[in-house]
């Protein structure tokens, strides 16, 4: 019983921690374009919902500054989303698609305050 009642208590705390994405930012991937609708953003933590339009696997990633890689997702198939988590502090990064999965990709600049 002693169990239940934990469990009971904390359930409400536990579903907080979950993501179901409702809030995240779209990116859209194509062959030729990585699109955002937006570019500024409070800092914090933010989710990236990449949505694979074009006909080849693409990758998510977003650099730092010297582009440094500082979180990605990666096998996007065609058709098929996934979301990317990650708390950035003010500053300037890049939001980058890689259609194909090679070369540098198509970067977007975006500002976090």
């Amino acid at each position: 019983m002693r169990r239940l009642l934990c469990f009971i208590a904390l359930a409400p705390l536990v579903a907080a921690c979950g993501s179901s994405g409702k809030d995240a930012i779209p990116v859209t991937s194509t062959s030729s374009r990585c699109d955002v609708p937006r570019t500024s953003f409070t800092a914090g933590k933010l989710t990236f919902k990449i949505v694979n339009r074009g006909s080849q696997p693409t990758e998510l990633y977003v650099y730092g500054s010297n582009g440094r890689v500082i979180s990605e997702v990666e096998n996007v198939g065609p058709g098929t989303s996934r979301t990317l988590a990650v708390s950035l502090k003010a500053g300037r990064y890049e939001l980058g698609c890689k259609p194909g999965q090679r070369g540098s990709g198509i970067r977007v600049p975006i500002t976090v305050t």
